[in-house]
């Protein structure tokens, strides 16, 4: 929303490591904890994106702003318990875990696309994300949006027409 991605890109870099240690781990047998991930994941990462842009920030700067008598952040924060609440206990309850998550078949890409397919292409959607994410950050200003064309170059180029 701002234009920097400094934050964003580093992320991308520190994930793609852990993505080839992790692959390594895998590859000799030791222990790692793998989850398998499902379209549900990235419903949760999709609402978790909105939550925290529509609340101004995560859950640490959340409850420090609202430290600081921040009054819209105690709404806020009032918001993430009870939506937090209300998510624990109608996982089970009112059927969400079915709703979202139980039929859709679980995705694990070493299955899908083998041991090297998996972590080439893992790495190539990382090294996607770092590139859009420098696309943006050189393209898009602060306060103004994307950088505008050069209406010197556009005037000159109707009056030679």
């Amino acid at each position: 929303m701002s234009g920097r991605a400094v934050m964003s890109k580093a992320i991308a870099v520190g994930m793609m490591i852990s993505v080839v240690v992790t692959f390594f781990y895998i590859q000799t047998g030791s222990a790692a904890l793998i989850k398998v991930a499902a379209p549900s994941t990235i419903i949760g990462g999709l609402l978790f994106g909105f939550g925290i842009v529509l609340a101004g920030g995560c859950e640490t700067g959340m409850m420090y702003r609202a430290m600081e008598g921040q009054l819209l952040f105690w709404v806020v924060g009032i918001g993430n318990v009870v939506g937090a609440t209300v998510l624990a206990y109608g996982w089970d309850h009112f059927g969400i875990f079915d709703a979202l998550v139980k039929s859709w078949t679980p995705v694990n890409l070493i299955n899908v696309w083998g041991s090297t397919g998996a972590l080439l292409g893992t790495i190539a959607m990382l090294l996607v994300w770092f590139l859009l994410s420098n696309w943006w950050e050189n393209r898009y200003r602060y306060g103004s949006g994307f950088k505008k064309p050069d209406t010197n170059q556009l005037s000159h180029r109707t009056k030679e027409a």
